[in-house]
């Protein structure tokens, strides 16, 4: 008997399932109203489930593409930043480069430029190395100026060793650097030597001179290494030397170029007269 009403039960719950289905595929039957209103709240939110599934996943795709193109952007952009940065570099360097060759027209010799590629940290070191050598024509003993104040050149240095391809170069203010000077204003000659210090020392003045803080000092072009009439700097001081019975004087001059923020010099193709040692 029980086994009687379990088939009944069963074949009646197939009945509605299947009619269920039946009435979902839009068919029509006996029951089709009363499971209808039965299933319909089902079918309902199976259909705003499934609607809402394939919104996410519509969404997340989006996402997944606008991210990969976020990153193409930013590469672009880093790309794009990059050179931008290099040519306002380039730029810059024309720029100095036109107003150097512009203010140093009267200086007849060709000039070589050169970016200073190795510089100690040391704001009174006296030695840099600059990214032109044998090839470009350098040779050792040959003036090194700059820019000073986008108005003039001036000597800071010469150079003192050649490679093929960089060359080293002693600045104004190196212990080893010497230069035959002049006074502009006076004319009084004297040698001009660095002392590690931001300022150099112009020696062996006459006692008689008289020089003073803000005279200009220049190249005298007598030691053949120098042409004459290159801007080096300004007196500061100007003090009697003790030594040789205090027949002369020595001043302090403060060359015009900020040697602590040089990156960009020019070699004078000046052939030494004097022979190399």
């Amino acid at each position: 008997m029980k086994s009687k009403k379990s088939w009944i039960i069963l074949i009646a719950v197939l009945f509605v399932v299947l009619s269920g289905f039946w009435y979902g595929m839009g068919k029509k039957s006996p029951f089709s109203e009363v499971l209808g209103t039965l299933f319909s709240p089902l079918y309902k939110t199976g259909d705003t489930f499934g609607e809402r599934l394939r919104e996410f996943f519509s969404n997340y795709l989006a996402l997944v593409d606008l991210k990969k193109e976020n990153e193409r952007l930013k590469k672009e952009l880093l790309i794009l930043t990059s050179q931008l940065n290099y040519y306002k570099e380039r730029e810059g360097l024309y720029q100095k480069l036109e107003s150097f060759f512009k203010i140093s027209s009267k200086i007849r010799y060709p000039k070589v430029a050169a970016r200073i590629i190795y510089k100690p940290l040391d704001p009174y070191s006296g030695v840099v190395f600059i990214d032109k050598g044998s090839r470009e024509g350098i040779l050792p003993q040959m003036p090194v100026l700059a820019e000073a104040g986008g108005e003039a050149v001036a000597l800071v240095g010469q150079v003192v060793e050649v490679y093929p391809t960089w060359s080293k170069v002693i600045l104004l203010t190196d212990p080893s650097f010497a230069a035959d000077a002049r006074v502009e204003r006076t004319g009084d000659r004297g040698i001009l030597r660095g002392k590690a210090e931001k300022i150099c020392s112009l020696e062996y003045l006459p006692i008689y001179s008289r020089v003073k803080p803000g005279d200009v000092v220049v190249t005298s072009g007598f030691d053949e290494l120098f042409p004459p009439g290159i801007l080096i700097g300004k007196i500061v001081s100007v003090s009697r030397k003790e030594k040789f019975s205090g027949v002369f004087k020595t001043a302090e001059v403060e060359p015009l170029v900020d040697l602590y923020k040089l990156d960009l010099v020019f070699v004078l193709i000046k052939v030494p007269k004097i022979p190399l040692q």
